[in-house]
């Protein structure tokens, strides 16, 4: 019986609903002294090469609660990103984090006609897995919702983001700086919910911090390179 309550909350909410990847960025603080790189950068949609590599077939095969290795877990199972690819929506928030964090001079979503530079590269995870919470689950049974029912309950997780081939190009395909690849692995205590939603909201906290670490490299990258 007590399995099946940790269950239910599962079935209560249903396999439709579609999850966003997306993060704050109005707290996002970048001193005045700090000088955008002079171009306009449209940030073209990566490439999507997470179902070649092995470690995220578990994403595409399966619910957002499974057993993993002898225990029940939460993932940011794909079945929950139908509303937009896992690729757009990347684009998108990297677009916003990089014009609030005044990067570029301006960076726009896909191609544009008022860009003169364009970023490519390729996503090779985007993976959250952590341990399922009963403690949660049990909380919810008993009629608590939301921070009521997970009020400082915490399980270990991992969450990798590996991009590759980060390039920077003129409008007319000429290679003005190879980046080259970006991997981080997080691995800790994340807070925990009973309907396993938390693999895809914990995933995007990260994304924030991998995307702060991603704008400072190129800054230092970019340092001494020249643009017409």
């Amino acid at each position: 019986m007590r399995k099946l309550l940790f269950l239910t909350p599962l079935f209560l909410i249903g396999c439709t609903i579609s999850q966003k990847i997306v993060y704050k960025t109005d707290d996002l603080q970048t001193p005045q002294t700090v000088k955008p790189i002079p171009a306009k950068v449209e940030v073209r949609i990566f490439e999507d090469n997470r179902a070649q590599i092995e470690e995220n077939a578990v994403l595409f095969n399966n619910p957002r609660q499974l057993k993993l290795n002898g225990k029940q877990t939460c993932i940011n199972s794909e079945k929950h990103y139908k509303k937009d690819t896992v690729v757009n929506q990347l684009s998108k928030i990297m677009v916003d984090h990089f014009n609030k964090a005044r990067l570029f001079s301006m960076s726009f979503y896909k191609e544009s006609q008022y860009s003169d530079y364009y970023l490519t590269g390729t996503l090779n995870s985007f993976y959250a897995e952590q341990e399922f919470s009963t403690g949660a689950a049990v909380g919810a049974s008993f009629g608590l919702v939301g921070a009521l029912a997970t009020a400082g309950i915490k399980t270990p997780g991992k969450i990798i983001i590996d991009i590759s081939d980060l390039k920077l190009y003129k409008k007319d395909g000429t290679l003005v700086k190879d980046f080259g690849n970006f991997y981080k692995e997080y691995k800790e205590e994340f807070k925990a919910d009973a309907s396993c939603w938390c693999a895809y909201w914990n995933a995007n906290l990260m994304l924030k911090d991998f995307n702060t670490y991603l704008i400072e490299k190129i800054r230092t990258d970019m340092t001494g390179v020249e643009l017409e």
